[in-house]
């Protein structure tokens, strides 16, 4: 069966390109406007491949339109371009500058290198920071979450994991599947049980039994 093409707000592949072209050139100038439309037309196909499963999972987006006006959507793309030149050419400007314009437009630290799985929500995450962990699939982050490495101690965060407003996960953190860390709680160097809620209560981190399926207020059934 031949998949559906994605439709694009943008109108064309070659227009989405320009426009974020436009953007780079604008705020992080480097070898012309001309030179990054080429680059990143290369990597605009590979990069809508990739951001289809995440449209087609959000309960919220349209499964088969990719609008870059949706700051969400687009703080997605802009990772995923940078980290599709990264494989490509790991020495090239070009990922820095999608990784500094992702960070201008949408105030996100989410780092070319880091290896997000196939499906993963920004609800909007400002000021997160998801650094060099490993990442399980269905991930949902909220605004102001910090995932990072202590040292040389990185996160593991499972499947199905939401991440609240304000959760900070680092060092030998473990996020057990089907878990969530609610508002404002810190967790660090410990492992929370799958199918859980961390919650900070009376400044200590307890964990009590999920009683409802969290990822699924965020993604489709099936997805």
């Amino acid at each position: 069966m031949t998949t559906p093409a994605l439709t694009l707000r943008a109108g064309t592949p070659e227009t989405l390109s320009r426009y974020v072209a436009a953007q780079l050139n604008n705020m992080f100038p480097a070898d012309g406007l001309d030179a990054d439309i080429e680059k990143i037309g290369a990597l605009v196909p590979q990069a809508l491949d990739r951001i289809r499963p995440v449209l087609a999972a959000v309960r919220n987006f349209d499964r088969q339109c990719f609008n870059h006006f949706n700051s969400l959507q687009y703080a997605t793309f802009l990772y995923l371009l940078g980290n599709e030149q990264w494989r490509t050419c790991s020495a090239d400007a070009l990922a820095d500058r999608l990784f500094c314009l992702n960070r201008a437009l949408n105030a996100i630290d989410l780092f070319y290198a880091v290896e997000m799985p196939e499906v993963f929500f920004l609800s909007h995450a400002l000021s997160t920071v998801l650094g060099n962990a490993q990442y399980g699939n269905r991930l949902v982050v909220f605004q102001n979450v910090t995932i990072g490495r202590v040292g040389d101690d990185r996160p593991i965060v499972g499947d199905n994991v939401v991440l609240y407003s304000g959760a900070v996960v680092t060092g030998k953190a473990i996020i057990g599947h089907n878990s969530v860390v609610a508002a404002a709680t810190v967790v660090h160097g410990v492992h929370v049980p799958d199918n859980s809620v961390a919650l900070m209560r009376g400044g200590e981190l307890v964990f009590k039994p999920r009683t409802r399926d969290f990822s699924g207020l965020y993604f489709r059934r099936g997805n």
